[in-house]
């Protein structure tokens, strides 16, 4: 039995090729066109034939009741996968809990993500069930803490005397304009993290850009975007680039496809040395600075 549950919630995604159509349709909110669904089929077999997500970040919750302890239990919930965050919820309650906080996995406010996160925890439960909602933890700081082990571990990629040299690129998931001119503050979380990554480690040579806009979109999306951003340092005589994906918790289509694949080929044909940073899957610290986020703000 634990009183407190916690529901990690993100996207979710096919644990098998056989479940992009409906993960697809799912996040569409629609029947996905076939020539999408076999699209994305392809970039699914050019990363192991599934996302690692869903099994990571049941090791995230797995991991957090670990270093939370006795009167904790951390559950995986999905927006369009399972098990979804209704699913999880009722799990929880089943095993005995008292109260229930609901964590974004993602740790920037955006009402694209979060606010549908949020969402999906509506109407679950009465009183003291009724999830509490974590939205944003984007300046904690055994997350920063997380990030600049991973960085500065990535950096031992390249050879002792290119280090100076190495362009290290933050990297999130890009969101249309209009989000942020109606005030949404993802953008301004997205730079402030970076910011307090950069402070704390003797990094000079750092840029912003933003990934995976969506390849129908119609309307303008946060830039500047990866592959000019490779260009213009190339461009300005670099060579080395270190990729860090800060938006994102654990490996998934944006990083083992976008970023391994689409990114590194771009580097390689401008002729740059290109790594990535490893995500934070897993790490003790991140697990940590999770366990911090549910006791400050659960």
């Amino acid at each position: 039995m634990s009183d407190t549950a916690i529901i990690l919630i993100a996207l979710g995604g096919p644990r098998s090729l056989d479940e992009v159509g409906p993960f697809m349709t799912a996040f569409m909110g629609r029947p996905a066109p076939s020539p999408v669904i076999q699209s994305v089929v392809e970039r699914y077999k050019l990363i192991g034939g599934k996302s690692p997500l869903p099994e990571l970040v049941k090791a995230q919750a797995d991991a957090l009741t670990q270093e939370l302890g006795n009167g904790y239990r951390a559950y995986e919930g999905f927006r369009y996968s399972k098990p979804t965050v209704a699913e999880s919820f009722e799990r929880a309650i089943r095993d005995g809990a008292r109260r229930v906080i609901a964590l974004s996995m993602s740790p920037f406010s955006t009402e694209v993500t979060t606010g549908a996160y949020r969402t999906a925890c509506e109407g679950l439960g009465s009183g003291e069930t009724c999830p509490f909602f974590i939205a944003s933890w984007h300046d904690n700081p055994l997350f920063i803490r997380a990030w600049q082990e991973r960085l500065s571990d990535s950096l031992k990629l390249f050879r002792p005397e290119q280090r100076r040299h190495v362009v290290v690129v933050f990297t999130s998931h890009s969101i249309p304009v209009r989000y942020i001119a109606a005030g949404d503050p993802y953008k301004r979380q997205v730079e402030e993290t970076v910011q307090l990554v950069v402070s704390g480690l003797d990094i000079t040579l750092w840029r912003i850009a933003w990934q995976s806009k969506g390849t129908r979109a119609t309307e303008p999306w946060i830039e500047p975007e990866v592959e000019p951003t490779l260009d213009k340092i190339a461009q300005d005589g670099y060579k080395y680039v270190l990729e860090v994906p800060i938006g994102f918790t654990c490996d998934h289509m944006e990083t083992l496809y976008d970023i391994d694949i689409v990114h590194r080929t771009h580097a390689a044909k401008l002729g740059i040395e290109f790594h990535r940073a490893e995500s934070l899957n897993t790490s003790s610290l991140f697990i940590r600075a999770l366990a911090d986020i549910v006791k400050r703000g659960g």
